[in-house]
């Protein structure tokens, strides 16, 4: 068997792997720098227009998922162009890339990342029971994901109900909750009339719950009438 020895080669043959290592590594070098480079110069132009569509490019990042690793663009001599084929979003989006010499068109996956600060459930909740601030916390996501739409202040969430039992680590989305009622179904309460030059109040009863800005049907106790009142406040209706 014959076993391979540096030692045993020539000065030229050492000189000449030498060379043909150098030039490898210098190629490889080479090929990764440029791979880099049309991926950084594509990621700037996508965040230079999500910056022109209001977003905010210090909380945005941009990757493509659908690239091998050491992926490479054809060669352009011209200005490579980049069209969007539908408007830039959160998520998922589609790109073509173009060139006019040499002519070529590449269609390509891209991932826009949006962060941002996320009202997230730090214990669960039940549901048709109030959130209270210690139910809550924020953590920075990405929230590209979160189609329903999500919460960054805990003010905007606290005091109202869930609609469903949440379980714990969730991002809180508008659909998730509603107001708290704060009239319930059979509850006595005041019947107020407001017309240009008169106010009127009048006993009732509530036919329905119901929270604030929410019109519910009540009943007045003194006629037997049912008529659909606005809720203003805590025991309280109004006829418009």
């Amino acid at each position: 068997m014959t076993s391979f020895n540096l030692s045993s080669m020539s000065i030229v043959e050492n000189k000449r792997c030498a060379w043909l290592f150098a030039a490898f590594f210098l190629l490889l070098c080479s090929t990764i720098n440029t791979v880099h480079a049309w991926e950084e110069s594509l990621r700037s132009e996508i965040i230079t227009r999500w910056q022109q569509l209001g977003g905010d490019p210090e909380l945005s990042e941009v990757s493509f998922p659908t690239l091998t690793p050491g992926y490479a663009l054809p060669s352009c001599e011209s200005p490579r162009a980049l069209h969007f084929i539908r408007n830039l979003q959160p998520g998922r989006n589609g790109i073509e890339l173009s060139c006019d010499s040499p002519y070529w068109t590449q269609s390509l996956a891209i991932e826009l990342h949006v962060y941002d600060m996320v009202v997230i459930l730090k214990e669960g909740v039940i549901r048709d029971r109030p959130i209270h601030a210690d139910h809550l916390t924020l953590v920075r996501m990405d929230t590209s994901s979160l189609h329903q739409g999500h919460f960054n202040e805990p003010e905007q969430v606290v005091g109202m109900m869930a609609r469903r039992t949440i379980r714990k680590g969730t991002p809180l989305t508008p659909d998730m909750i509603e107001p708290f009622d704060i009239i319930e179904r059979g509850q006595p309460l005041t019947i107020k009339l407001q017309r240009p030059g008169i106010s009127i109040e009048m006993k009732g009863k509530a036919l329905a719950s119901g929270h604030i800005g929410e019109r519910i049907r009540v009943k007045n106790e003194q006629s037997g009438s049912t008529v659909y009142a606005e809720i203003v406040a805590d025991g309280l209706v109004q006829v418009r």
